[in-house]
């Protein structure tokens, strides 16, 4: 069936009847360790399926009866499974696009300057004839000794556009040549919501912080919808292998959304997609008006748009995170994306029109501004209406405690990145810019949802790996994967339970999506989409979850990855 837009999917519009008991399971799984994630029901061994949903989830004898002569009965063995783990904040089609289409390295495995150099260096002789070098992403922790500029590039290719993202998004480097066609000089001045490197004469140095970017990249060719078919045919089975059974895509156009329609259309698409397109494209700057007038004629049960995709700020590197105390040594507070006050309207606007938003906010400030933005929507649209559309905060680096009575007064569902927050060399980079005692407040997910707040998880691959068990094991340890009690430890007061991180990286993206009476834990009637791993994640020591390895991933009641080796990117 088709669902009216947004408002009401916090409803749900699934309106499904159970069957009769005479009727027999399509499925049955058994002599399993299921755990639920329902809080009536942890734990189970037995589910039947009928339709591709649970019917009955219990103890054997419970599940027994549905049993027919063409039931599969699914004996796992006394192995551990789970609800399918649902990333809330995701870029998996620009991920496979960047390594279809483009120029990719993993930023989850950073490189040196000349592994990097040599890399670019082999990707432009491979591909004579393209007009635009462009693709992801260099290391910040790696290039601290190397500078990075117009002429690092220019010497790997000097007769082309060349333009290349950092792991985290939010800053490029551009050669000469890029630079000349964008008609970027030394007198360009700053756009709106970020700025031009530049040396200390002043000279443009080739670095492109947030809405730099766009001066260049609006210059480059975009994506065809074929690309995007082939793109999400591409990835959507290597995030099965992961036991992600559910996403937010956290950008996106028409040509998106159509590749992915036509994927479900053609019976491909074992995923639950929920977009939340930009506005205006972070990087082309068109416009997307036409997915929010009529989002229906886009739709299909498995893809949906359930809200717009705004910014606040940017990231910590470069200090363009909007941050309510300033940054060690200065008097600077960071870079707001959107004047503050257009982006409480923008939410005001949105909102009334019944779409909810998602705002990218790294930093306190940032937040307060999208809560503030909440808080008049609510004052001018109704507090029911604004609570109902679940505003969304992307990422939460830097969390003001003090605002959570307002994040629970207005419904808004606080997402956090985990992909980011143990030991690594990005942290190292961060440190440089926010100093080591502010560094330790990062990521504060422990007393937000122990507050009782919507709380959900995040990867934000491509800028990240988006490997759940490595980022899970990391929202209970707070320490790099594999680290024992003597590790380094990254926010002392932010670690939560193994049950809590579970929840959010299941219920808690359930929501974000409008979608938990459908999906996110194992109970009769939901969608019968569960993974199987290798291990009982509640058995084993909290340091080897990072190794969890997925055997089996069911989509509504049809199994569509079985493997015993661990996948992770």
């Amino acid at each position: 069936m088709t669902c009216p837009f947004r408002v009401s999917f916090a409803l749900s519009c699934a309106v499904w009847a159970a069957p009769a008991f005479a009727q027999t399971a399509d499925t049955i799984i058994t002599n399993a360790k299921i755990y639920t994630v329902e809080e009536g029901q942890p734990w189970a061994e037995a589910a039947a399926i009928i339709d591709g949903r649970f019917v009955k989830v219990g103890d054997a004898d419970t599940v027994a009866p549905l049993t027919g002569p063409d039931t599969n009965l699914v004996d796992l063995g006394g192995r551990f499974a789970m609800p399918g783990m649902i990333d809330a904040h995701i870029h998996p089609l620009r991920s496979q696009l960047i390594e279809n289409v483009d120029f990719s390295t993993s930023a989850a495995v950073p490189v040196t300057p000349e592994e990097f150099d040599a890399k670019i260096k082999a990707y432009a002789e491979s591909v004579p004839d393209k007009p635009w070098i462009i693709g992801a992403a260099f290391s910040w922790g790696t290039f601290t000794d190397t500078p990075l500029n117009s002429a690092y590039l220019d010497a790997i290719v000097p007769d082309r556009p060349v333009v290349i993202e950092d792991e985290t998004g939010h800053i490029a480097i551009a050669n000469s040549k890029a630079l000349q066609v964008a008609g970027v000089t030394n007198d360009t001045p700053d756009p709106v919501g970020g700025y031009f490197g530049r040396t200390e004469d002043g000279a443009i140095n080739g670095l492109l912080y947030e809405t730099a970017m766009q001066e260049v990249f609006k210059h480059s060719p975009n994506y065809t919808e074929d690309d995007l078919y082939q793109a999400a045919t591409d990835v959507m089975p290597r995030l099965s292998s992961m036991g992600i059974t559910g996403i937010k895509v956290a950008q996106g156009d028409a040509n998106w959304v159509n590749g992915l329609k036509r994927m479900d259309d053609e019976g491909l698409l074992k995923m639950q997609v929920s977009m939340t397109p930009y506005e205006v494209d972070f990087y082309r700057l068109y416009s997307n008006e036409a997915l929010f007038e009529n989002p229906a004629q886009f739709e299909t049960d498995h893809v949906r748009i359930d809200g717009v995709k705004l910014f606040a700020d940017g990231v910590p590197f470069g200090r363009t995170m909007l941050i309510k105390e300033t940054y060690p040594g200065t008097d600077y507070n960071g870079l707001p994306m959107t004047p503050p006050e257009k982006l409480r309207q923008k939410i005001v606007d949105y909102n009334a029109r019944g779409i909810g938003v998602m705002v990218h906010s790294t930093g306190d400030r940032g937040t307060e501004i999208v809560l503030e933005g909440t808080k008049l929507s609510m004052q001018q649209n109704g507090v029911e209406k604004v609570r109902a559309l679940r505003n969304h905060v992307a990422h939460n680096v830097i969390i003001d405690t003090a605002d959570i009575d307002r994040m629970k007064y207005g419904n808004v569902v606080m997402e956090f990145s985990p992909s980011f927050w143990f030991p690594r060399p990005i942290i190292d980079a961060a440190e440089a810019d926010l100093g080591p005692e502010m560094l330790q407040t990062v990521w504060r997910i422990g007393p937000i949802l122990r507050s009782g707040v919507n709380v959900a998880i995040g990867s934000d691959w491509n800028q990240a790996q988006a490997d759940p068990w490595t980022n899970l094991e990391t929202l209970v340890t707070r320490r790099a994967p594999g680290d024992g009690p003597n590790g380094v430890l990254l926010g002392t007061d932010s670690h939560i339970s193994l049950e809590q991180a579970i929840k959010a990286y299941t219920m808690g993206g359930a929501y974000a999506m409008f979608m938990e009476d459908e999906i996110g834990s194992i109970r009769p009637g939901k969608r019968a989409n569960f993974i199987v791993l290798d291990r009982n994640l509640f058995d084993i020591p909290l340091n080897q979850i990072h190794g969890a390895v997925v055997n089996q991933t069911w989509f509504e009641g049809e199994m569509i990855y079985e493997g015993d080796v661990k996948v992770s990117f």
